[in-house]
């Protein structure tokens, strides 16, 4: 088996959509690396009464693998499925198939048995707790966490308008920091506490505050390059999102509450700075870092390097490639 397989990646047509990158960025990477061959809702030649044998019969190729790439999902959460396809079961193919895991902290049980059930050989997933699920459900799970397009996320060498930026939900229902950061902020909406009164903020909630709405695609990895730090914190159930490693591509400071979830990935004071969650120290990590050129910078140098060497989608599909080939030797 040589490096270079060929791939069915069953997973809907992301290429306009524009809430997030990671799952097209994931099969555009994939496609560079092996021959794939993509169906599912939104791609020519789609049929939801169609099975596995019917998909097989379209692809050009005898699949060496069958990926089940992030966002193969009903992800409303007022209906009961996860399943988007129930025609199409791996099961029985005879065919190695893998997954990726999409928004861990939605219908995760559903999840597991699509798994169980379609005897997926390997699972790929952002989340740090991928040993606890792969004890769960008796299937091999591997860390795979987000990464970053370093050809839309990087330094356009914008002058630096802003001195602090945050875009993203709430996600008050998962977490209370970011509601508890707003509140320190802001004294209402969008009034600044006066201690912010000096420093120069974007917020953004998308479309949830009038007037503050987030820019897509390029103007956003801009925005970013123009602010000297962003905040991020991680989102649902502690996963670790693709903005943290946007924002070091894009060269601005990441600064982020302290969490064990970023273990492996990036270190406080290095590639980051980190407050505590409680937010004792939130003013005196912001204030030194915008007060501070030279080490600000110098994080922001260190962290553009580590994301080039360790988080872009390249490196995650040759990652993904040596974990799928190990399928072969089981």
């Amino acid at each position: 088996m040589t490096n270079k397989l060929d791939i069915l990646v069953l997973q809907p047509d992301f290429s306009r959509y524009v809430s997030a990158y990671y799952q097209h960025s994931f099969t555009e990477a994939l496609g560079r690396a092996h021959r794939i061959f993509r169906y599912g809702p939104g791609l020519e030649g789609y049929d939801r009464r169609h099975t596995i044998d019917d998909v097989l019969k379209l692809c050009p190729f005898e699949p060496d693998l069958i990926c089940f790439a992030p966002g193969w999902e009903i992800e409303d959460p007022i209906v009961p499925e996860f399943d988007p396809h129930p025609a199409i079961r791996v099961s029985n193919v005879g065919i190695p198939s893998v997954m990726v895991l999409n928004k861990e902290y939605k219908k995760l049980e559903r999840k597991f048995q699509f798994i169980r059930d379609n005897a997926i050989g390997t699972v790929f997933t952002v989340h740090h707790h991928y040993r606890r699920w792969q004890e769960q459900t008796g299937v091999p799970f591997v860390h795979f966490p987000f990464a970053v397009d370093t050809t839309l996320f990087h330094d356009y060498s914008e002058r630096k308008r802003y001195s602090l930026g945050f875009s993203g939900r709430l996600h008050s229902q998962w977490t209370d920091v970011r509601s508890r950061i707003k509140s320190r902020i802001f004294l209402r909406w969008p009034v600044k506490a006066p201690r912010y009164w000096r420093i120069r903020l974007f917020w953004s909630e998308g479309s949830r505050l009038p007037g503050f709405r987030l820019p897509k695609g390029e103007d956003y990895a801009r925005l970013i390059n123009r602010s000297k730090i962003w905040l991020a914190t991680p989102s649902a159930v502690d996963l670790v999102g693709p903005r943290f490693y946007e924002v070091m591509a894009a060269k601005s400071l990441l600064f982020c509450s302290r969490s064990d979830a970023y273990a492996g990935l990036f270190e406080d004071k290095t590639h980051c700075v980190m407050f505590d969650p409680d937010l004792g120290d939130f003013d005196d990590v912001l204030f030194h870092y915008l007060n501070h050129e030279d080490e600000r910078q110098a994080i922001v140098e260190a962290a553009h390097a580590h994301i080039m060497e360790n988080h872009t989608w390249e490196r995650r599909i040759e990652q993904f490639t040596d974990a799928a080939s190990d399928i072969w030797r089981r």
